[in-house]
């Protein structure tokens, strides 16, 4: 159940270290001096910020941002960094992650390279993009199982960092909005910003009052509340799920336990709070339930096992019913040719990797049934993929290769495991019931796979379940890019059991 840790990751990517492009904002960025050149037109920029990053008000880590200057190298004029430090406990054990991002700017203040570096555990991923036309860089993703290359469009008005971003907001007055348009280097996927200056309010802060103007910035139905100073200094910063980062000195920004010991655990944090009980989750066959606080229409809910029964602006009623063991199957390597997409690799999927084949082969043999193959891929993942909380983002040869993680490394790899065997596979993203040591009943964000056999047929690796049960709520399908959508659920719904069987 680690999908909500991983897009956290994602998040404070967004928050720190995401490519930003600016579309409705004319008077600070036009076509004639768009991205770094309007941020730079009166001079380099000197940068050298620390954040301390809270969760329920105990540190858990810091954010360091800062720009270098070279004049005697013309397409390395500027470059910014961004490090990020977190120490989050997960179930009851401490996990570190790491992640390290920057832009490289010509003397003209166009981008020319940029990196991310995520690294928790024993998982490391490294995205390296380098320009190579107008506006097109060659995107390296490196994991520990190998790389792989992609081309990226990216225009020339695209910067870098939120904390250069903020020169742009510093100008927002209460009742103004703007439009971002943002491309996430990891994901490789664009989306929208929304960002609104809601007030002006006094605030304490390193030891002082200050003015402020409070923004609100909404990302995938996420909504986040900063407060920006005269200079455009980012004082304080709040997320619905109790984390929250804080302007400050590089001493107090070090002065966190590094252990995490006294702080909530995460995956409790981030849980959707549930009115009620589930007797016996793993083997509920229907639930009904009302959800409240989401902005989720029928088209995100409604599927062959969830009906949405009733539904207004926050609240949704909604029928879920676990899924029923096929009656029949086709034969293995039959799909139709509208499928095809659900049986290609991708770089995080590596179904034509000569490993993921040979381990495919091994599993399903020469079975031809397109289910027990399926069947057979479940429960070799469940097996074999050691039970361990992990920050990552995912890769199915690493995990095939580390054999270990959580709900996102088990789908990850029995949706290239499936693919390799010739089976269409794909992700969904929700929700799970489950009930943790020393804590109530709740609704835990989570990863599971589906599979082609005639029929869609949804099952879980991660808990061994041949067929999901019936608490399994799925908000979204896809890869990573995808799952982004969870955000907008995130300390922000609550589940209501009605009914079960």
């Amino acid at each position: 159940m680690n999908i909500a840790r991983s897009l956290i990751v994602l998040f404070w990517l967004l928050m720190t270290g995401w490519l930003i492009r600016y579309e409705a904002f004319p008077r600070w960025f036009t076509a004639t001096v768009p991205g770094y050149r309007a941020l730079f037109k009166n001079g380099p920029l000197i940068l050298d910020t620390w954040m301390r990053i809270e969760l329920r008000g105990t540190p858990i880590g810091y954010s360091h941002t800062w720009v270098d200057s070279d004049v005697e190298s013309p397409r390395a004029a500027y470059t910014l960094h961004n490090q990020t430090a977190l120490n989050l406990k997960l179930m009851g054990q401490v996990q570190s992650v790491n992640v390290m991002s920057g832009a490289t700017l010509d003397e003209g203040y166009a981008l020319q390279k940029f990196y991310t570096v995520v690294s928790a555990g024993v998982y490391t991923t490294r995205i390296d993009g380098r320009k190579t036309g107008t506006d097109t860089f060659a995107v390296r993703i490196r994991t520990d199982s190998g790389e792989r290359t992609v081309t990226l469009a990216v225009p020339d008005d695209l910067i870098l960092y939120s904390p250069v971003t903020e020169m742009a907001l510093a100008g927002l007055k209460p009742g103004e909005s703007l439009s971002l348009r943002v491309l996430d280097p990891v994901t490789l996927a664009a989306s929208d910003v929304r960002v609104e200056a809601l007030r002006r309010e006094k605030l304490q802060s390193g030891g002082r009052e200050q003015e402020a103007t409070v923004l609100k910035l909404v990302y995938q139905g996420l909504e986040t509340l900063s407060w920006m100073d005269s200079a455009g200094r980012i004082l304080r910063q709040e997320t619905p799920f109790g984390w929250t980062m804080t302007l400050c000195s590089a001493k107090d920004a070090f002065a966190f336990n590094p252990d995490a010991a006294g702080a909530d655990d995460l995956l409790t944090a981030m849980a959707a709070p549930c009115r009620g009980q589930v007797q016996n989750p793993r083997a509920c066959r229907m639930l009904k339930i009302q959800m409240t606080g989401a902005q989720l229409g029928s088209q995100d809910l409604a599927s062959p096992r969830q009906t949405v029964e009733s539904r207004d602006d926050r609240r949704v009623g909604l029928t879920v019913r676990a899924q029923a063991v096929p009656s029949w199957a086709d034969a293995r390597g039959s799909a139709p040719e509208a499928l095809r997409q659900f049986l290609v690799s991708s770089p995080a999927l590596q179904s034509d990797h000569p490993d993921m084949i040979r381990r495919a082969r091994a599993i399903v043999g020469a079975e031809t049934n397109s289910w027990k193959a399926a069947q057979a891929i479940g429960d070799w993942v469940f097996r074999a993929i050691e039970k361990k909380t992990a920050v990552s983002l995912p890769s199915a040869l690493d995990v095939l290769q580390r054999r270990e993680g959580d709900c996102n490394e088990h789908t990850y790899l029995f949706t290239a495991l499936a693919r390799a065997a010739g089976l269409p596979a794909r992700i969904h993203v929700g929700l799970v019931y489950s009930e943790m040591p020393g804590a109530p009943g709740a609704f835990y964000y989570h990863a599971w796979p589906s599979v082609y056999v005639g029929e869609w047929v949804e099952l879980d690796p991660t808990l061994g379940q041949q067929t999901v049960d019936a608490t399994h709520i799925a908000v979204a399908q896809g890869e990573i890019a995808d799952q982004l959508k969870l955000l907008g659920l995130m300390g922000q719904v609550s589940v209501e059991i009605v009914a079960e069987q």
